[in-house]
């Protein structure tokens, strides 16, 4: 059986993992509308999953602390893998919604647990580097996913899902033969930020600051991932162009973390936060008030830029700050996973009743909410 070292298990595995999810969750929003779906049904997609994941994550990272990362991160490839096989067979928008509660099972089990192993590989200075490398892995399978994915179902509409599971069963027996659990890398040198229970409160109220920028990030990409296909289906925009761009999400996240890894001057700085913050919003007007598909792809690299800066200070700051690693990934994900539970359930709500465009204006509200709450934490102490 192949077995790998460590470090190309941190580049490799969340881009393979990724790519799974990323094709599915492409596909089954199509096969939704080919079954007749509404508007909230497709945001049922997401909502389903996220709620499972929110719920989980928390406790499962918790979890891995006591009983160690192995068996759960072996376990999610192999959930997700049956739940891909089982998509196949499905011919009403009620299983497929079944299937998502099944996903947000398989994600809970996973993520938490593998960021918290990559964070026990290394500590102090080279930490936020590794966690730049996993975030690059991820976003990378994002620009392949959407596109592969919308390929796949234009020549067959189960396909994805077909392709999906493949990918899953291997990494699950990559997994299996290639993670151990180990125990946290002392700390070497000088701390540059304190542990939970010494940050000051400045850094304590911004780590607080950034959960809220990375849930209202989180609400706007589950609208653009669950509602907007079917805005792009009444532009008469085909599958493959859908996927195109999608995946322009996960190209600008790509460069925006490969950006981010390379420096620290980021770190702890609110203006870059609502700088980011400020290119959604534009981005969200633009969505709202055009129909070119330059326009969106414009839109979309915009969004993907702001969620990567929120993404990555939220896992950073989680697992730097917090003794627990696993309770630090695991609120990450859960806070994370709140924005994708509420944003597409709402989107479809505000879509259904006031029209497709309606949960980019809806989106744009809570962004201006998260942005006052933001203000409001941080404004006693000069970041």
């Amino acid at each position: 059986m192949i077995r790998v070292n460590e470090k190309l298990i941190m580049m490799v595995v969340p881009f393979w993992m990724d790519l799974g999810t990323s094709i599915f969750y492409l596909a089954a929003p199509l096969v939704v509308i080919e079954l007749g779906g509404n508007p909230v049904e497709l945001g049922l997609i997401g909502t389903i999953t996220a709620s499972v994941h929110m719920v989980l994550a928390n406790l499962v990272g918790r979890l891995s602390d006591r009983l160690g990362r192995r068996v759960l991160i072996v376990t999610g490839p192999l959930i997700f893998g049956t739940s891909c096989v089982l998509m196949t067979q499905t011919g009403e928008v009620k299983g497929v919604l079944a299937l998502a509660a099944l996903n947000g099972i398989s994600l809970a089990i996973f993520w938490p647990p593998f960021q918290a192993w990559i964070a026990d590989l290394q500590a102090g200075a080279h930490l936020a580097r590794n966690i730049g490398s996993f975030n690059m892995s991820w976003t990378a399978s994002h620009l392949i996913g959407p596109t592969l994915s919308g390929f796949l179902f234009g020549l067959h509409p189960r396909l994805p899902f077909l392709v999906a599971a493949v990918l899953s069963f291997l990494l699950f027996f990559l997994m299996r033969a290639s993670v151990n659990d180990r125990s946290p890398q002392p700390e070497k040198g000088r701390e540059p930020f304190p542990l939970e229970g010494e940050e000051s409160d400045g850094r304590r109220n911004f780590l607080y600051a950034i959960w809220v920028a990375n849930f209202a990030s989180w609400f706007i990409l589950g609208n653009v991932r669950f509602q907007f296909p079917k805005l792009a289906r009444e532009l008469a925009i085909g599958s493959h162009m859908i996927g195109l761009l999608i995946s322009c999400i996960g190209l600008s996240q790509f460069l925006g973390f490969f950006l981010l890894r390379g420096s620290d001057g980021w770190h702890f700085k609110k203006s870059y936060l609502l700088g980011a913050q400020l290119i959604a919003a534009s981005a969200l007007l633009l969505i709202f008030s055009f129909s070119k598909q330059l326009i969106f792809a414009s839109a979309f690299l915009m969004i993907g830029l702001c969620s990567s800066l929120t993404y990555y200070s939220s896992l950073y700051y989680a697992v730097r700050l917090l003794k627990k690693k696993g309770k630090g990934t695991g609120l990450h994900e859960s806070i994370l996973g709140s924005g994708v539970v509420l944003g597409p359930i709402l989107g479809g709500v505000v879509a259904h009743s006031a029209g497709l465009r309606a949960p980019y204006l809806l989106s744009l509200a809570i962004l201006v909410g998260a942005v006052a709450t933001e203000l409001g934490l941080t404004k006693r102490r000069s970041i």
